[in-house]
């Protein structure tokens, strides 16, 4: 066989395997804080698989999720077990921004591209990390919305608020309750109670039973997430304390129905279906060679009224709603 000839096979025999290889699922780690298909993170999945699939892209979803929100150690073993099975590229949701970092290092030397969603901010430079890109917003921002708009529409100087975090320390949780907590205070609102709830509705319930009986002059409550805002919300409805109001933050199918019936004043909605849709067109930009963005950002929106409810909420997340069938009609009457 002439040089040529050889040359030929030898690139035909690589093109090949190439195409073999190109033809094999891409395998996809999902490590998010938590996993609910009505969460946060159970929809920006859905989003992602649907668009990834719309694509073409051929891939396997591996999600594994801790078993406490709070539990650092077990999303940094879980980011860890996902490069042992060698998946070729990681989404990860931190429960803390900077407790992830090892994590992300770790995969950084295995050579695995990671995504970090929920977050916008870039990790800084002293990080040394090397994310691909970023989806989210600032939670800050969530905390700033909420609390200027509590100011527009329900409270006044000399009123009281409660605060209900998650666990202390935690990053997000400060931003967002934090954030608000110092624009309150500037404008002459009393903080009455802080309470760490770990991110979770029982404990929420549990907390706002006792807390409202020692401050029942209160007038709002707002917490960190949509579990800690539905417990509360449950609570504050059976003590009769209509007058108190609730503010959210996440805006998840469940608690836009408690916003709908009128048991949470308000709530910070993130589109993080569009979040999966752009994260899903960064890994197939990127399997194709193109560039991808280094931050997909999401608006922050406050959903307060039903009319919200409709006109700011995309249908693909208000069709999980238990209220659905009242909006879908109501949509219709409207021409929507």
């Amino acid at each position: 066989m002439s040089r040529f000839a050889t040359f030929v096979v030898a690139l035909l025999v690589a093109f090949v395997m190439a195409g073999l290889a190109f033809a094999q699922p891409v395998r996809i780690g999902f490590a998010p804080p938590v996993y609910d298909t009505l969460d946060y993170f159970g929809q920006f999945a859905a989003g992602f698989q649907e668009e990834l699939a719309n694509r073409g892209v051929e891939f396997e979803f591996i999600a594994r999720a801790s078993t406490a929100e709070a539990n650092v150690q077990q999303q940094l073993d879980i980011v860890d077990d996902l490069i042992t099975l060698g998946v070729d590229y990681i989404i990860v949701g931190p429960i803390d921004y900077f407790a992830i970092v090892p994590a992300l290092r770790e995969a950084n030397e295995a050579g695995v591209p990671i995504f970090v969603i929920n977050h916008l901010a870039i990790h800084p430079e002293e990080s040394d990390v090397d994310v691909l890109a970023y989806s989210g917003y600032y939670h800050e921002e969530g905390g700033e919305v909420t609390a200027l708009w509590a100011l527009d529409n329900v409270l006044e100087p000399g009123d009281k608020v409660g605060l209900m975090f998650a666990e202390p320390g935690n990053q997000i949780s400060e931003q967002r309750v934090g954030t608000a907590k110092e624009i309150w205070v500037d404008a002459g609102i009393e903080i009455a109670f802080e309470h760490y709830a770990y991110w979770e509705q029982a404990r929420a319930f549990d907390a706002t039973e006792r807390l409202l009986l020692a401050h029942p002059e209160v007038k709002a409550i707002y917490a960190a997430n949509s579990a800690m805002a539905m417990g509360t919300a449950v609570a504050v409805a059976g003590m009769g304390r209509s007058d108190v109001h609730v503010f959210g933050y996440g805006a998840v199918p469940p608690e836009l129905d408690m916003i709908w019936e009128g048991l949470i004043t308000g709530a910070i909605f993130r589109d993080s279906r569009s979040s999966g849709r752009y994260i899903a067109e960064a890994v197939d930009n990127h399997l194709n060679g193109l560039d991808v963005a280094k931050q997909y950002p999401l608006d922050m929106l406050m959903i307060a009224s039903r009319d919200d409810v409709m006109e700011k909420v995309d249908e693909g997340t208000l069709r999980l709603m238990e209220n659905w069938p009242e909006i879908e009609a109501e949509l219709a009457r409207r021409g929507n």
